[in-house]
Order: C-alpha cells, then structure tokens, then sequence
C-alpha cells in the first residue's frame, strides 16, 4: 500500500462538498495510507527532509469530515509520493517550501507537482504563452508603460501574477478619474510586475475550466458565469457554473498542452479558457472536481487511480 503525503492550506477550514484536495483524498484513501504534512513543521537537517505527518481519514459527510492521529516527525523520504497541494498565495515563504520539496524529489521522491515546475511556471504567464489565440498582453510594473497600453486597448483587466480565484484582478478603462491611483495601487508603486490584457467580452457567455490529470484531458468541462454586476466568473466571487462536454474545436490543442504539462512533471493542471484563449494554466491547486463529478460521476476515483498509476510507472522505471 503506498503512502501519500499532502501539503495543503489548513483541513479544519475547507468546504469538504467543494473542495478538491477533499475530493482526491477521499478516493485516494481506499488504496492508500494519506499523511497529513504539517507546512509549518517540514524542515531541512543535513539535506534531508523532515516535518511532523499525522495520518489522515476522511468523511463524505459535513461535520467531523476528517480525522486526524497523532502528530510524529519522520524522515519525508518515506513517503512514495507527496501532493503539494497549497494554495497561493505564491509569496516568499511558499517558494522556500518549493526549494525544501526539490531536496525529496531528487531523492527520488515523485511530487504532484514538481517543485521546480512550479517555480519555473507562472499560473498566468504560462497560460498566455500557451495559449494559440493571443490576447494582447503586457506584464510590467511601470506606470507610463501600462498606461500607454491602456491607452491602446481602451478596456483591459489587471492582475497580479501570484494570487488566485480572481483577487485582486480588477478592471479599467483608460477614461477612469483614478487611473493612476488603481495603477500605483496594484504595481505598489512599481514594486511589483503585474499583467495587464485586453478585456474578453466573452466572459459573458463564461470562463471553463478543463481539467487534465496525467496528461489525460477530460471531457467534462466547469464552465462559470460571472454574476451581476462583477466581470468575475470564478465561483469564489459569486459565479454560478453549469457542466458541459469539452469543445472539440479546443481538444487537440489542448492534448498537446496535456503533453507538454507532462513532459515537465506537471501530472495535474486546470486548464482555463474564455472563447478560444488560454487565460491561465492552474498548476498550484487545480479545483473544480467535485462540481464536474455532478455530471462526471468518478471524476476524484478516475484522478486517483491516474495517480497510482503515477507512482507505479516512477518506481518501476527506477
């Protein structure tokens, strides 16, 4: 029976009928041992990795979802495979965690996702890059340079390139009064590198979500529609979703992203679209499954056992 590790945001505060880190544990647990990582605990001696794991059973029902045992401090190396589930913010502190998992992961350890994957990626910059219907796109932090692009595309959103579920993305027009202010506030005074892009008006007809797990691109696609009066679709903002099949004019280029995720130990992304562009590649905490499993029943159980097959394929060609 292999021994998967989790690294996730606190389990007392999740929503256990939405979250998605709930959702693949609980199918992970009918063939695994889960661990429970405690962040704040996983630390370096001598170059090996070590934290505080307390083993962890879950519960598809609303109150006392979960249990945990006993904490105990062990060697990380132990462990067959490890989710590093966390959520952004993408700050200092997170990426340290990233460099402290590179240790494992050359000891041999598999890790979902790479480390160094997520660091060399950006959730936002990869989805743009990727994407093969460009949207017009700066990424800077000097106020004349944004305004001059503002300028040209006259509606655009602006976001921050290290948070997630809409925050902080907001939307202006090159005829706001407090241009400049929004500008300051949002780049901390050019501080921070942001990115900046031509507002899609075909979010109003929604933003999908596609999942892909091990390469495998699923069908069943979230599609989320901003609620009234907000341009966000994401669901954490008052969105509402329906479920629909992926569309086909998107599949091939999508398995070739699928590939290309793969190909750099990326086994499990969120894939988001408006029309035909590429907003953003989730790559840190993909969510959505338990909203798709209403129309794909098994979705977190076909996503387990891809990742069982996972640890399968890495210790065998070891």
């Amino acid at each position: 029976m292999y021994s998967f590790g989790v690294i996730m945001d606190p389990i007392e505060n999740i929503n256990p009928t939405e979250d998605s880190t709930f959702a693949i544990i609980n199918a992970l647990q009918q063939k695994c041992n889960i661990e429970y990582i405690i962040p704040d605990t996983i630390h370096i001696i001598n170059q090996e990795v070590f934290a505080k794991i307390r083993r962890l059973h879950t519960y598809k029902r609303k109150n006392k979802f979960f249990t945990l045992s006993k904490s105990k401090l062990i060697n990380l190396s132990r462990l067959n495979c490890i989710l590093f589930r966390k959520d952004p913010p993408v700050d200092e502190k997170y990426i340290h965690i990233t460099h402290m998992l590179d240790f494992l992961e050359l000891s041999g350890v598999l890790i979902i996702n790479s480390p160094q994957s997520i660091r060399d990626f950006n959730e936002k910059l990869l989805g743009n890059n990727l994407t093969n219907h460009n949207i017009p796109t700066l990424v800077s932090s000097d106020r004349n340079i944004i305004k001059g692009f503002i300028k040209k595309n006259k509606d655009v959103v602006m976001k921050p390139l290290n948070l997630m579920g809409g925050k902080d993305i907001v939307r202006l027009s090159f005829k706001d009064t407090e241009l400049f202010k929004k500008i300051d506030n949002m780049t901390m005074f050019s501080k921070r590198i942001i990115m900046v892009q031509k507002f899609l008006n075909q979010v109003k007809k929604g933003d999908t979500r596609i999942l892909i797990t091990n390469g495998i691109v699923h069908e069943k696609v979230l599609v989320r529609y901003p609620p009234k009066n907000d341009f966000r679709a994401n669901l954490s903002h008052g969105g509402i979703f329906k479920i629909k099949q992926i569309n086909p004019n998107h599949l091939k280029h999508l398995e070739d992203i699928a590939v290309f995720l793969k190909n750099n130990r990326i086994y499990f992304a969120g894939v988001d679209m408006i029309g035909d562009y590429i907003t953003e590649i989730n790559i840190t905490s993909p969510t959505g499954i338990q909203q798709i499993e209403q129309k794909d029943r098994g979705l977190s159980l076909k996503i387990s056992k891809e990742f069982i097959k996972l640890v399968d394929q890495y210790y065998d060609g070891k």
